[in-house]
C-alpha cells in the first residue's frame, strides 16, 4: 500500500529518520488531496500560517 516505500526495511517507527516520515507523510498527502480538492486549499491556508481567526480579523467579522 502507501508504506511501499520502506517496504521489507522492518524498521520501528522511531527507527525512521524524520525526512524519511516528512516524505512518506507529503505522499499521503498528494494521495489524499487528488481524491479530495478542499484538503489542497486546507493545506495550503496551514502551510503559509493562516488560521480562520486571522483571516476574520482581517475582513472585520471577528471582534478581539
Amino acid at each position: 500500500m502507501i508504506l511501499n516505500h520502506f517496504e521489507g526495511l522492518n524498521l520501528s517507527l522511531p527507527a525512521l529518520k524524520i525526512s524519511d516520515l516528512e516524505q512518506l507523510n507529503n505522499e499521503i498527502f498528494a494521495l489524499l488531496s487528488t481524491r479530495f480538492h478542499c484538503l489542497k486549499i486546507d493545506h495550503f491556508i496551514k502551510r503559509i500560517g493562516i488560521t480562520l481567526t486571522q483571516i476574520f480579523k482581517l475582513e472585520g467579522i471577528c471582534q478581539y
